[in-house]
């Protein structure tokens, strides 16, 4: 009996700390997350949600041309209603991921056996695609840990006489969940959901099954709904791209096997200091791989010869081929967070076979050297999973030093959020202008409008124009803008020392009192908006450059979607122009002045003569010009020649 007690002391304490291992790697530093233009969207809407403002039907576009559904920012809200800041979003996504290891652990458990689940659990916990997602706000954030709730639910219905009558409700969940927070997942995730109704019909379980129905129905509506207000045309436009150029995708099988067995996570580090700092271990992508082969070959003779463990087994093989097979007619440009449903069904066979080569029964010789293979495998793979949690332990610690490429870490962005909380709270009639570097449309600052609950904030891409409101106001200068981007306001702004964010280097406010009234304008447009001044620089010469700023005064006479033009033209003749919306209308406010900038690439054949820079401005997108009080459609005058 003492013996018995202590075994069973020492698998409790294996079974935490595989568990303590798992939280620490998703947990540890989990403040240093980075926030970029996706991640600002999430928590955009999530801060929404949680002031109880918004209820997302749908999020943002995918980058396939459909638009995600609305789980993830409703999601994210939840953990914004008890703490209002980024990071509790990304301790929330982390905390998920850890339920589903413990759930995958108590499932393997009693499927296939202690041993099964120490393997399968520590590889799933030291995982370095699944840590690496798990410990991002992203729409494919908490794909592997909904696949893993319903891979174990799944796994107890299909091995327990007498499953209690929540797990099918879990599998059901898990499948539904899984396929709403990235589409990727949904057809692995009907699947699923057709395994359960063959499971509800043998087993008799209509109870749970309507309960699991009610709950992923109620889970899938917004987004159903979506769906047929658009008459499923993103359906149909994801079938039809499809079934154009098919051809075998042989990508889904490699970034499978990538994914499975940790390949290629050092090079997706932001910059290489991840990569010298780690010790490299080049062969265990390849041991794994290998042990996988091993065990898919001892699961087919196993399923082949004996029904222990048959339906277990046989659900994950068809787990770990399904997955890479919905993709394998697709012409889409696989990504690896496309297949991250794979999981956790590799590390679960890994640790079947395992279990099972402890307790070989065969001919004493065979028997011994069977279970030495066993115990070797189980030595390799306890090496990969302290190889793999090595590599993200010394990326944390390198992430909590602000030693990786991270400039927009959680915190810091957190800290500029109360920081611009406070401001208005001193000046409630004041303005918040963040300029910082786009990508594409979007900049990792976005958030703060639906955290601040205000428009009060506008975030201004510094290469494309400033925004001097009427009343007072603080810059905010983001990551890789200089004080260069403040010099049309040069003279009316002061640094506010006590608010800038501890980044390195700072992030820096500077402040301004009202402005005071406009200078008479060169002209006058019926929209409201009136030309101060044409400031053009550069070389009017073939092949040259003109860098062209406006100066428009703002009033919100006929509000709407406006582009800017720029027509260069000698003797009336068009020889170059540039059109954009320079700061987009939607950053527009009644007594803003606007500088708008934008880059004038000269012909290679540009002939001399006495050029004229005609501008103004167009409905977008009907392209309707707006006219000038005067009647015309838009402003002449000469330009400067060299």
């Amino acid at each position: 009996m003492r013996v018995d007690a202590r075994g069973k002391s020492a698998t409790h304490w294996i079974g935490v700390g595989i568990l303590l291992l798992g939280a620490i790697l998703r947990l540890a530093a989990f403040d240093e997350t980075l926030i970029e233009p996706d991640q600002s969207a999430i928590l955009d809407a999530a801060f929404q949600v949680a002031r109880l403002n918004y209820f997302p039907a749908i999020g943002m576009k995918s980058s396939v041309g459909v638009m995600q559904t609305g789980v993830v920012p409703l999601l994210a809200a939840l953990p914004l209603f008890v703490v209002k800041r980024s990071i509790a979003v990304q301790w929330f996504f982390s905390a998920l991921d850890l339920l589903a290891l413990a759930w995958l652990y108590r499932a393997t458990r009693s499927a296939l056996g202690q041993r099964a689940a120490w393997v399968a659990t520590l590889l799933y916990a030291t995982s370095p695609w699944v840590i690496l997602y798990a410990r991002t706000i992203w729409y494919q954030t908490l794909v592997a840990a909904f696949a893993t709730t319903a891979f174990s639910a799944i796994l107890v219905l299909l091995t327990r006489a007498r499953p209690r009558p929540g797990v099918l409700v879990l599998a059901m969940v898990g499948a539904t969940l899984m396929s709403m927070v990235h589409l990727a997942a949904a057809p692995w995730g009907a699947v699923l959901l057709g395994l359960c109704c063959v499971v509800t019909w043998r087993r008799r379980l209509w109870r749970s099954f309507g309960i699991g129905l009610a709950v992923s129905l109620v889970i899938a509506l917004p987004y159903l709904v979506h769906l047929a207000r658009s008459s499923f045309s993103e359906i149909a436009f994801l079938l039809k791209a499809a079934g154009e150029n098919r051809g075998l995708n042989t990508a889904t099988y490699r970034l499978s096997q990538e994914l499975m067995s940790g390949a290629m996570i050092v090079a997706n580090a932001h910059g290489d200091l991840w990569d010298r700092s780690i010790i490299p271990w080049d062969a265990a992508p390849a041991l794994l791989l290998a042990l996988v082969g091993i065990a898919l070959v001892w699961a087919v003779a196993r399923i082949a010869v004996s029904r222990r463990d048959r339906s277990a087994l046989l659900f994950t093989l068809v787990w770990i081929f399904g997955v890479p097979a919905l993709f394998l007619f697709s012409n889409v440009h696989l990504q690896h967070f496309y297949l991250l449903m794979l999981f956790p069904a590799p590390f679960v066979l890994l640790g079947a076979w395992i279990e099972a080569s402890a307790g070989a029964s065969a001919p004493a010789l065979l028997a011994g050297v069977w279970r030495m293979v066993g115990r070797l495998a189980a030595v390799v793979l306890v090496l990969i999973a302290a190889w793999w949690a090595s590599l993200w332990l010394v990326r944390i610690r390198l992430e909590a030093q602000g030693q990786l490429e991270r400039p927009t870490r959680g915190w810091l962005m957190d800290r500029a959020a109360a920081t611009v909380a406070r401001y208005f709270a001193d000046e409630p009639a004041g303005q918040v202008i963040v300029l910082a570097q786009f990508e594409g449309e979007m900049s990792p600052f976005e958030w703060l409008r639906g955290y601040t609950q205000t428009d009060a904030v506008r975030v201004v891409a510094a290469d494309k124009g400033l925004v001097i409101p009427a009343g007072p106001a603080c810059y905010l200068l983001g990551p890789g803008v200089s004080m260069d981007a403040l010099s049309p306001v040069a003279a009316m702004v002061v640094e506010a020392p006590a608010m800038a964010i501890p980044a390195n280097p700072p992030w820096r406010f500077y402040c301004k009192a009202a402005s005071g009234e406009h200078p008479l304008p060169l002209a006058q447009w019926e929209n409201g908006m009136s030309l101060l001044s044409i400031d053009i620089t550069g070389e009017s010469r073939p092949n040259g450059r003109l860098k062209i700023v406006h100066t428009w005064a703002y009033r919100a006479i006929k509000p709407g979607a406006y582009h800017f033009f720029n027509h260069l033209l000698l003797d009336g003749t068009l020889v170059a122009q540039i059109d954009g919306d320079g700061i987009p209308h939607w950053h527009w406010r009644d007594g803003d002045t606007l500088f708008t900038y934008f880059t004038l690439d000269l012909p290679a054949d540009l002939p001399p003569g006495d050029y004229v820079l005609r501008v103004g401005m167009y409905t977008w997108p009907d392209i309707v010009r707006v006219p000038m009080l005067t009647g015309e459609d838009g402003y002449a005058m000469p330009v400067p020649q060299e």
